[in-house]
């Protein structure tokens, strides 16, 4: 029972350190509204597609650039 408080308390200082900011989302949204969609999740793929597209890769995957020898 000592523990609640303490998750608790890290469930509300946690921020998502790699968040799209909220003009991103909005401009995909945006982006989505015209568009016909068909399917069951087409329209939540095609704004994580562009959230993707125009948010930076955390630094820990971006790979340095080797110059070929």
């Amino acid at each position: 029972m000592k523990f609640v408080p303490i998750i608790c308390l890290a469930l509300v200082f946690a921020t998502p350190v790699f968040a799209a900011p909220q003009w991103v989302e909005d401009l995909c949204w945006d982006k989505a509204a015209p568009i016909w969609f068909n399917g069951r999740g087409q329209r939540e793929a095609f704004i994580a597609n562009c959230i993707a597209d125009h948010t930076p890769s955390s630094p820990a995957k971006r790979s340095r650039y080797k110059k070929p020898r």
